[in-house]
């Protein structure tokens, strides 16, 4: 075989790495069309910051989706986790294998037998009531009977990342490694998870993007011999299921559910104090984690317990990534004896990468990397390919004739294209197998062209491990016809955008709300995706309100993305986030004095939408569903309204000059009824009375400086103070920054040079904040109202309450520094109406 793969390989031309060989340049210039500009006189808009790509794998399915009709079985599953709810794996028997463990020849643990129980003293009796918590039973098979509420367990079930378990219905089918595949790394993992001890409890499985991590997870995790008492999983993913902060609770959660001394110590915490739901990820972790596993005595000796997170590089956020990393590697430092194993799976990220590497975290981690072209990968990828091509050709009636299909110097040249990547491998498959063209002999063909076509001349292959995949991908893109390529390009671009999740998870809901807000009718959404059903997960149309599209894998969309492999757009980012800001104002101009759709939920990441007084029946629909489907229209444009809102909130926290305008202010004042945490109100006050001050005009509203009550002045948001002094000859003036107050200070403050400064500061409540420069600005205001009664102060009212006011002053006492504070003030209802009418 080894003879035969080298001979394979040299009958090959090495591929070379420019992509744009691969499709002709007409291609390239059809897919460069115009971008979409703001229509409203705003200005450009740039995109967000870019996240982390991430990594899907493939899985053993037997059926593929097509490249040019319908959709048959999937290999990868990402459904929305809104239409899911997790399925929780079987209690079974708290039963601590021995250790060390030794892995038979086979590689798969056999767990201890269980030994005869001990009967009971209350053995063959009925009849019988317990409350309270009650052993029945030799300690190696306990059964915890409580009082533990089932309103518990929906609650915390509420606060976890829907979908992210291991058997969860949202990732069914999960990716799973081919039979006979990953044989050596699924040993070598199952054998760490028994005999690791000491501080060395953790397992990194790393490896570049569709190596085939997750399926590795999912393998190990259900392998019928896991030497655990229990376990608990968070497969990461960046359709919905990339809330790190809920990690913790998503754990707790399925090991409450499999073990009831756990529950009862979480339930009993939390009862204690429910903000523990809303905590910090140390707190919790710390609470949920450390002191059930180390500190409480019933715990102590539940065996081993398995928790595994896939995926980690696509939870949202770095940063919280880091975190979850130092807290799990301090645990296991510190308290070596824990019964916890940790199993990790990563892409090779740089911020990842350097926490492994860190000097204090390397006892406590071994590494499992899984590379993309070793031996045994190869090996692996090929037996994939043989064995999903007999299942092809056994499937076809004008195949079935042929004595070999494909011929061998075929299948090789398939497999040293592959080499290790099974992301390539499963691609090649599902375009070759797709059902609706049934000509698996021309989708053959199509893929050795591909690989032909792709010379790598003097570059290791190595270096290049998407390359090929690219040549395939540019292929399926090629075949998008003229007539459709405006919408396929729209639908690709809604895909790519890196926005906030909470926005783009209104518009990407389903398919149907999608092609609403894109503005494209149903024939015309299904006309632009027909040739890219082999890279996209299509829904059909009676389950379009409920599905969403999706890529397969998410190389296609990498690909898409990196304008020197695909060509597609030089910057994709700033195309699709100016479609997003062009649908958006379309939506709010159909509905510009708001909506009002009933009883419905009307909260979006950054606060409440307040109803009416419009209904928002005027917003336009150009894909309408049948009301046999149970689905109601209106549910599609509110969507579309919550996404709108979101964006012009977005532009204004991104400083987006496009969003820099009286209507945008106007609707972050009037259309929301609460405001969140995440609502941009620096940046809002900050263009209200700042450079823009002066398009603002007919937004300030001036109210009496004495309606402006101290005691309304907000600790939550800080007061921010400009100070302006010319220099001074007097030797005795005092300074006018204090240098013992401990907030920052921005600018000249020097004695005896102009002064020119500026800092924030929260406002004093006699436990926090600065109290040197509240008591100035009481002072500052107590002197203005005494002096000038009738001085009034412009003040942007909002819907929500919180209002934002200026205050100026020349202190009287030198009679020269001039003080300018900008304040967030809390006004009742009743004198909103009395400064603005308009609320």
């Amino acid at each position: 075989m080894e003879q035969g793969m080298k001979a394979a390989s040299a009958s090959v031309p090495n591929p070379s790495a420019p992509v744009n060989a691969v499709h002709p340049q007409r291609f390239i210039k059809r897919l460069l069309v115009n971008r979409v500009l703001d229509p409203f006189g705003g200005q450009s808009s740039r995109a967000s910051k870019p996240v982390t790509p991430i990594d899907v794998v493939a899985s053993n399915a037997e059926s593929m989706p097509s490249a040019h009709g319908s959709v048959v079985q999937q290999a990868v599953h990402l459904a929305s986790p809104s239409n899911h709810r997790d399925s929780v794996q079987a209690q079974h028997p708290l039963v601590q294998p021995p250790l060390p463990f030794t892995l038979p020849p086979s590689g798969l643990p056999d767990l201890p037998q269980q030994q005869p129980r001990a009967r009971g003293m209350f053995n063959k009796a009925h009849d019988v009531t317990a409350t309270g918590n009650f052993i029945d039973g030799d300690v190696g098979s306990v059964t915890y009977i409580g009082n533990t509420s089932t309103h518990f367990m929906e609650k915390l079930l509420q606060e976890t990342i829907p979908g992210a378990a291991s058997d969860s219905s949202a990732r069914y089918p999960p990716p799973r490694c081919h039979p006979g595949t990953r044989l050596a790394i699924l040993k070598r993992c199952l054998s760490f998870i028994a005999n690791s001890s000491g501080v060395k409890k953790i397992r990194w499985v790393v490896g570049s993007a569709g190596v085939g991590k997750s399926a590795i997870m999912q393998n190990v995790v259900d392998s019928p011999n896991l030497p655990v008492t229990a376990h608990a999983s968070v497969f990461f993913s960046i359709n919905g299921r990339d809330d790190g902060t809920k990690a913790i609770i998503t754990l707790s959660y399925q090991l409450a559910a499999k073990c009831a001394p756990y529950r009862q110590f979480i339930e009993s915490e939390i009862a204690r104090d429910p903000s523990l739901l809303l905590s910090s990820m140390p707190v919790q972790f710390e609470k949920f984690i450390t002191e059930p596993f180390i500190h409480n005595c019933p715990l102590n000796s539940i065996g081993r317990v398995l928790i595994t997170i896939d995926g980690l590089d696509e939870c949202n956020d770095h940063g919280t990534q880091q975190e979850l990393l130092g807290l799990i590697s301090d645990f296991c430092i510190m308290y070596p004896s824990s019964p916890l194993v940790w199993l990790i799976s990563s892409r090779p990220e740089h911020h990842i990468t350097s926490i492994f590497s860190r000097a204090e975290v390397m006892p406590a981690c071994e590494k499992e990397d899984v590379p993309v072209d070793s031996d045994n990968a190869r090996a692996d990828v090929e037996r994939f390919l043989r064995n999903k091509l007999k299942d092809i050709k056994n499937r076809s009636d004008s195949l079935k004739t042929r004595s070999e299909w494909p011929e061998e110097r075929d299948l090789w040249k398939l497999a040293n294209a592959s080499g290790g990547l099974f992301a390539y491998a499963h691609t090649i498959i599902r375009y070759i197998g797709d059902s609706t063209t049934e000509n698996p002999v021309s989708q053959l063909s199509d893929v050795l062209k591909a690989i032909d076509n792709l010379r790598m001349t003097g570059i290791p292959r190595e270096d290049h491990p998407m390359a090929l995949l690219d040549a395939l991908y540019a292929r399926i893109l090629s075949n998008i016809p003229d007539k459709v390529i405006l919408h396929a390009r729209k639908l690709l671009l809604s895909l790519v955008l890196r926005s906030d999740p909470s926005l783009t998870r209104f518009t990407n809901k389903n398919f149907v709300i999608l092609c609403n807000w894109l503005g494209m009718t149903c024939d015309e959404a299904y006309a632009a995706i027909n040739h890219l059903r082999s890279v996209l997960r299509v829904p059909g149309r009676n389950q379009a309100h409920s599905e969403m599209l999706e890529p397969f894998h998410k190389s296609f969309i990498d690909y898409v993305s990196d304008f020197t492999r695909s060509g597609f757009s030089p910057d994709i980012q700033y195309e699709a986030q100016e479609l997003r800001i062009r649908c958006a104002f379309r939506i709010l101009m159909e509905a510009p004095d708001g909506i009002d759709f009933g009883d419905v939920d009307y909260a979006l990441g950054y606060g409440i939408l307040s109803r009416g007084p419009g209904t928002g029946d005027k917003i336009s629909l150009t894909w309408l569903v049948d009301e046999k489907l149970y689905w109601d229209d209106n549910e599609a444009r509110l969507n579309m309204y919550k996404s709108s809102v979101g964006e012009v909130i977005l532009g204004i926290r991104r400083g987006d000059p496009g969003f820099q305008s009286e209507l945008c202010v106007r609707l972050l004042t009037t259309r929301l009824e609460k405001y969140y945490s995440h609502f941009p109100f620096y940046e809002l006050r900050d263009l209200v009375f700042g450079e823009s001050r002066t398009m603002m005009h007919g937004i300030l509203k001036q109210i009496p400086l004495k309606a402006v009550d101290i005691s309304t002045i907000s600790s939550v948001y800080p007061v921010k103070l400009w100070c302006r002094r010319p220099a001074t000859t007097v030797t005795n003036s005092s300074n006018s920054w204090n240098s013992a107050c401990k907030h920052y200070c921005e600018g000249d403050w020097e004695r005896g040079k102009d002064q020119d400064w500026m800092t924030a500061f929260h406002w004093n409540l006699g436990y926090s904040g600065c109290a040197f420069c509240s008591d100035r600005l009481i002072r500052l205001m107590e002197s203005r109202k005494t002096r000038s009664p009738g001085h009034t102060v412009p003040i942007l009212i909002t819907s929500a309450g919180q209002c934002c006011g200026e205050f100026r002053s020349v202190d009287p006492n030198d009679a020269m520094s001039e003080w300018t504070y900008w304040i967030w003030i809390k006004l009742i209802l009743e004198e909103r109406l009395m400064y603005w009418s308009a609320v």
